[in-house]
Parts: structure tokens; C-alpha cells; sequence
């Protein structure tokens, strides 16, 4: 009764998930990208915002058409100018898509929290539920995004004005608001992922409360429940992988695109000995492999706990045969080598047959229940198999991955490739780079 009642005061206590997430939203809402908005926003003020930024993207292009013509002569390495250019078309695709985004899946977001917290009050009938780690990775994604927007841009602004005010171009100031939109874009993400990984490990956290000590009705009732809960976090993967699956594509490439173009430029710098925007180069490609490395970090770490699924359940079983073997019976020994009735009625038909010729001729020289309670041990026991595996079923036919529309799955394996790609990439251009002083 007071678990009831615990349960009762939580779910009118708790917040929902859209409620914690609140402060994420608004700001990647602000900032114009993305999916995430607040929940009593109309589509017009966000339609209109986002024409805006969609207006100060237009005015990033513009400048950087400027720089190419004011500033493509400085350019001596043709390679570099290749890398350049090429980073900085994938930037704005990135930015524009980032923009649009959130107006082609408006309704997405609604029905993503929606099925978010109906998966919640499921949950919460089992077991209790605290976000508080998810408050606080969205509020440490917020600080981050506005240290690396706002505060950087007021720091450069003040350093140059103080020390060389001509150095001061639009270009680069604008650079800052572009840093912002793509971190925030991939910390909602990020966030949303990890929502999905403590939902798997509550889960996971019910299969191990599972006991021998539980009769087999409520247990295969608790693995019906936690397949039907299974089922939800799955359909919220899918729905992710629908959402964000080309945002993931151009901040993948873009991640790749900028952190080679960096690298090449510090490396000239190097060799030319022109140290100038050395310490902001090495933040801008920190930056962009950090949000990268992020993604796959979190991918990996809800794809770890979803494989726990299977292994906890099937350990489920193992338990509960192994207790049913450690039970003193005589006969046990007898039936573990015949084949196990599937059929409630077929049981119940041999245990008839049993009963009689032990009764008639004593030939088991067992009586009548001993045979029923083995019977019911063997029952007990094909009710608990079938729904492990039904659950095993279903957790191949349901796969937790997260991809770049399918093109590739998001996870530290890609992560180690990003590292290695970008490390042959960088020895191919130093190879074909040639000094202007050499």
C-alpha cells in the first residue's frame, strides 16, 4: 500500500521530461536551429525566427563570397585553397539545413516528447523514475554553448580592440554565432540520446530486480511488461534516427571538413613561422572533435546498455532453472532427460496417467505428488522460456543503432575511423603543400 501511494505522489510530483528539458530548448529555439522548441510557442513566432537566422546565414555566405575575393590571393597553396573552400561550403549547407530543420519536422518534436513521456508513466508504474542527471547535462550543454558563443565573442572583441583593432573583421564575429548554432544543435541531440540511455537502464534495472523468490505468474507478467516498455524505448530510436539522421550527416562532415582545414592552416602557420590566430585555430578544430567525439560517445553508451538487455534476461532464466534444480526431488533426475510438455492440457493428461499406474502397479514407486509438483516445476519453467525467448525475438528484430540516414551507425568504432581518416588526409596534404620561402 505504500508502494502504491509512493507511486501515486511521485507521478503527480514529477516533472515531466519537455519541463526539465525547457532550458535546452529555449536556447537552441533562440538560436534557430533544430527541432527542440517550447511547447506553447506558435508555428508563426517560429516560423519567424527562424527566417532571421535564415537572414543572418545569408549575410555569413555574403561575407564569406567577400573574403573570398578580398583575401584569395593571400592564399599561395592552391591544396589549402581547395581544403578551404571546401570547409567552408559544408558549413553553410550545415548552418542553412540547421536553420530549416526545425520548420520540416515541426511537429516532430511534440510527438518525440509526447511518446516520451507516455514511455515515462509506464516506467514509473514499476519503478520510480529521477531526471535530475538530465537537468544537469542540459545545463552544463547551455554554459558550454554560452562560453563558446557570447563570451568568446565579447573576449576576441575585447582583445583586438585593446591590441590591434584593425584585426577586427565581420567575418570572424560572425564565426562565434556559427559555433554556437551547430554546438547547441548537437547538444540536443546529445541530451535526447542520453534521455533514451537512462530509460534503457531503468529497464535494465527492473530485469535485475526480477527474483527466484517471485512465483512464475508475476515473473512472466514483469518480463511481458518489460518487453512491452522495451518496445517504446525502440520506437523512440526510430523516431530519433528519423529526425536527425541528415543533421547527423552534415555534422559529421562538417566536423571532418573543419578539423582538417584547421589542422592544415596551423601547420602551415607553423612552417611559414606566422603564428597569428594559432590559439583560436587550436579552439576552433578542439571544438568541432569534441562535439563530434561527444555524439559518439553517448551513441555507444545507450547501444551498451541496450545490449545488457538480452544478457540480463536470459540470466533471468538461468537463475530460475537452477534453483528449480537444486530442489530435493526424487524424480527429478528421472524427467530431465524426457522432452518438456508444452501444453497445459498435456500436463495435466501425464500427470493423470502417472497418478494411475502409481497408484495401480507402483511402478515409479513415486507418488501422486511428487509427480505433480515436477510437473509443475517443468511447467513453470517452459512459461518463463517461451517469454525469454519471445523477448529474444524481439530484441533482434528491434536493433538499437543510431545513424546518418543509414549510411553509417554513429558509435566510437566510427569515431576511431574519423581519427584515422583525418590523420591520412593530413599526410596527404603536407606531402603536396610546398613553402612559398622553400
Amino acid at each position: 500500500m505504500e508502494d502504491a501511494t509512493s507511486v501515486q505522489v511521485e507521478q503527480r510530483t514529477t516533472s515531466s521530461t519537455e519541463e526539465i528539458l525547457r532550458v535546452i530548448t529555449c536556447v537552441s529555439w533562440l538560436l534557430g536551429v533544430g527541432v527542440a522548441r517550447p511547447k506553447k510557442v506558435s508555428k508563426f513566432v517560429t516560423i519567424t525566427l527562424r527566417v532571421f537566422h535564415f537572414g543572418v546565414c545569408t549575410v555569413i555566405v555574403a561575407y564569406g563570397a567577400i573574403d573570398f575575393f578580398t583575401f584569395g590571393s593571400i592564399f599561395k597553396s592552391d591544396i589549402f585553397k581547395i581544403m578551404y573552400y571546401t570547409n567552408k561550403v559544408v558549413c553553410y549547407v550545415s548552418s542553412y539545413y540547421y536553420v530549416l530543420h526545425g520548420i520540416r519536422h515541426y511537429r516532430k518534436w511534440s510527438l518525440l516528447m509526447n511518446k516520451v513521456e507516455e514511455l515515462n508513466k509506464k516506467i514509473r508504474r514499476e519503478v520510480s523514475m529521477n531526471d535530475r542527471s538530465i537537468w544537469i547535462v542540459q545545463i552544463l550543454a547551455v554554459l558550454v554553448t554560452l562560453l563558446l558563443g557570447p563570451v568568446s565573442l565579447i573576449v576576441h572583441v575585447l582583445y583586438y580592440y585593446f591590441t590591434t583593432p584593425e584585426a577586427i573583421f565581420a567575418s570572424d564575429l560572425l564565426l562565434y554565432y556559427t559555433i554556437a548554432q551547430s554546438v547547441i544543435n548537437s547538444f540536443v541531440f546529445d541530451t535526447v540520446v542520453y534521455v533514451v540511455c537512462n530509460r534503457f537502464r531503468k529497464i535494465n534495472g527492473m530485469i535485475r530486480r526480477l527474483s527466484n523468490k517471485f512465483v512464475t505468474s508475476l515473473i512472466t507478467f514483469k518480463i511481458r511488461r518489460i518487453r512491452e516498455l522495451h518496445s517504446g524505448v525502440c520506437e523512440l530510436v526510430t523516431l530519433i534516427n528519423d529526425i536527425h539522421g541528415i543533421q547527423l550527416l552534415l555534422c559529421s562532415a562538417n566536423s571532418f571538413t573543419m578539423v582538417v582545414a584547421t589542422l592544415f592552416r596551423i601547420y602551415m602557420g607553423v612552417v611559414e613561422r606566422n603564428y597569428a590566430y594559432m590559439l583560436i585555430n587550436n579552439i576552433i578544430w578542439m571544438i568541432y572533435a569534441g562535439q563530434f567525439a561527444l555524439i559518439c560517445w553517448v551513441c555507444t553508451l545507450t547501444n551498451r546498455e541496450s545490449a545488457k538487455t538480452g544478457v540480463l534476461m536470459h540470466s533471468v532464466f538461468l537463475n530460475h532453472d537452477k534453483t528449480d534444480r537444486e530442489k530435493p526431488s526424487s524424480l527429478l533426475t528421472f524427467y530431465d532427460g524426457q522432452d518438456h510438455l508444452l501444453q497445459l492440457q498435456q500436463h495435466q493428461q501425464q500427470l493423470e496417467d502417472r497418478r494411475r499406474i502409481s497408484l495401480d502397479t507402483g511402478r515409479f514407486g513415486l507418488n501422486y505428488f511428487s509427480i505433480e509438483n515436477l510437473l509443475r516445476a517443468n511447467l513453470e519453467r517452459d512459461c518463463i522460456r517461451n517469454e525469454v525467448n519471445d523477448f529474444s525475438n524481439q530484441l533482434q528484430q528491434h536493433p538499437v543503432n543510431f545513424t546518418a540516414c543509414g549510411f553509417f551507425e554513429i558509435n566510437n568504432a566510427l569515431l576511431t575511423g574519423f581519427v584515422g581518416v583525418i590523420t591520412t588526409y593530413l599526410i596527404i596534404l603536407v606531402q603536396f603543400y610546398r613553402p612559398e620561402n622553400v
